[in-house]
């Protein structure tokens, strides 16, 4: 059984046990075009548990985090690309430089443009800013497609994704001003 498999048979284990734990690092896309680039961003603030032990009294964004909020960010672009049918899952990374350190209070924003676009996978090109000031560079990420039907809800997934690209009533998800 492949890793995706393997992942995708266990998201749905947890969800039906009713343990699916969610760790949701895009805050808002500000800024897309299907099938070509999105950027998004990435409020780091000290509440987060991860920072409790990396590392404990200089708390640091974890390197695997910054690549999965890159990963999510690349999903929601998949998802609009593919009329909310597709997201992402990762194949490869040619090459990853984390060349300064993300801390808390850092907004971090994430451009991703794509190299290629098939339809079974895409190549793509990703950097972290904070202000002007690149911390992490990707290049040459390959993503395949994953169903959404096969990991989430598609309605809900297309009520989050209103919600962080500001297309929600009130800026909420799955609630209106009347509610």
């Amino acid at each position: 059984m492949g890793s995706m498999n393997i992942a995708r048979a266990q998201y749905r284990v947890s969800a039906q046990q009713g343990v699916t734990m969610r760790c949701l690092l895009v805050d808002k896309i500000i800024d897309w075009e299907n099938g070509k680039h999105i950027t998004g961003i990435k409020n780091v603030t000290m509440s987060e548990n991860f920072l409790q032990d990396h590392f404990p009294g200089f708390p640091v964004m974890p390197g695997v985090l910054q690549l999965e909020t890159v990963l999510q960010l690349a999903s929601w672009l998949f998802f609009a690309s593919t009329g909310y049918r597709k997201k992402a899952g990762l194949l490869s990374i040619k090459s990853i430089k984390f060349k300064k350190f993300v801390v808390p209070g850092d907004q971090m924003r994430v451009e991703l443009n794509l190299k290629e676009f098939t339809e079974t996978q895409a190549i793509f090109d990703a950097k972290i800013f904070v202000d002007s000031e690149l911390k992490t560079d990707i290049r040459r990420g390959t993503l395949s497609f994953v169903d959404v039907a096969a990991i989430e809800d598609p309605v809900k997934a297309r009520a989050h994704f209103d919600f962080i690209t500001g297309n929600a009533p009130m800026g909420g998800y799955g609630y209106s001003k009347n509610s």
